[in-house]
């Protein structure tokens, strides 16, 4: 089943209702949903991640609101990479430029793995 707006809606009205919990809602769509099936390019970030980083990644959506929303409707798989650091979208974000060098070696093997 595809993931859309009004799905999502069903499901929560359905869960609220079913636990009998009183409520309003009020909707407002800023991006559609979207999900991205595993293919080529989700297995070359995750092997290029273990290689360089020699550690395991998981496919997670844990990272909060995604601009993959506006890519995803063409129907190519939408991948976020990036790094984890505790000042992002503060005042001073900053990151540690060893991080920054790893995360480059990371794009260019998943370029590798893509084009070659």
């Amino acid at each position: 089943t595809e993931l859309n707006e009004l799905l999502i809606q069903q499901r929560l009205e359905e869960i609220l209702n079913r636990h009998a919990v009183s409520h309003t809602l009020e909707w407002t769509l800023s991006g559609n949903p979207f999900l991205t099936e595993p293919g080529q390019l989700t297995a070359a970030c995750q092997r290029a991640i273990q290689e360089i980083t020699k550690q395991e990644s998981i496919l997670s959506t844990a990272g909060g609101t995604s601009d993959g929303r506006f890519i995803a409707p063409t129907g190519c798989e939408v991948v976020e990479l990036g790094p984890v650091n505790a000042s992002i979208h503060k005042i001073d974000e900053c990151i540690n430029i060893k991080d920054l060098e790893q995360l480059a070696e990371i794009y260019l093997r998943i370029l590798q793995k893509l084009l070659c």
